[in-house]
């Protein structure tokens, strides 16, 4: 009877060990970016259900990343991409990834949705991992006290010019020089 329960046991750790299970945690990377080079990588572990990191979950990491990394560096990160790394490969496909590595285990994430991890051989689920690249903006100050000029108009003045004479001319500059009230009247009455 202890023969068939060790072959038992060793079949089911053979199944377990062998075949892909379903994902119940979640690496997720976060690389921040300035000018093209990767400043800053945080990673933490995330835990899915049955394979699948909520959209709801996925917002709040991405939300709490930015803010601890502005808190950290006092610079404003957007996301720019997203992808998952994910090790799917069935037991027969194993021996072949050996002998001949390729495959489609990244997947672009193009929207903030669930990401759906595929089931995984467990001594493969530690390579499965989400990557969220963010990068820093440039002209982003993040002050509440901003003075910015909205109005972005500009005033055109019209400047008509008179021809005078050059009489008039002198006339005018020199009674503008009397007496800023005469002057007035005199300037005006020049045509």
């Amino acid at each position: 009877m202890d023969l068939d329960l060790d072959l038992d046991l060793d079949l089911d750790l053979d199944n377990y060990v062998l075949h892909p299970q379903p994902q119940h945690g979640l690496r997720v990377v976060h690389a921040f970016m300035t000018d093209h080079t990767i400043q800053h990588v945080v990673e933490e572990r995330v835990e899915i259900d049955d394979g699948v990191l909520r959209q709801e979950q996925l917002i709040w990491c991405i939300k709490r990343q930015q803010q601890q990394q502005q808190q950290r560096t006092h610079a404003h990160y957007k996301l720019r991409a997203m992808f998952l790394y994910n090790m799917h490969l069935a037991p027969e496909e194993v021996l072949d990834f050996v002998r001949h590595p390729k495959g489609d285990f990244i997947v672009p994430i193009s929207a903030v949705e669930d990401v759906v991890v595929r089931p995984t051989i467990p001594m493969f689920a530690g390579m499965n991992a989400l990557h969220i690249m963010y990068e820093g903006c440039h002209n982003h100050t993040h002050n509440h006290n901003h003075n910015h000029n909205h109005n972005q108009s500009k005033k055109k003045y019209i400047v008509v010019q008179t021809t005078r004479t050059t009489r008039c001319r002198r006339t005018c500059a020199r009674t503008a020089r009397a007496s800023s009230t005469a002057s007035k009247n005199r300037i005006a009455s020049c045509p």
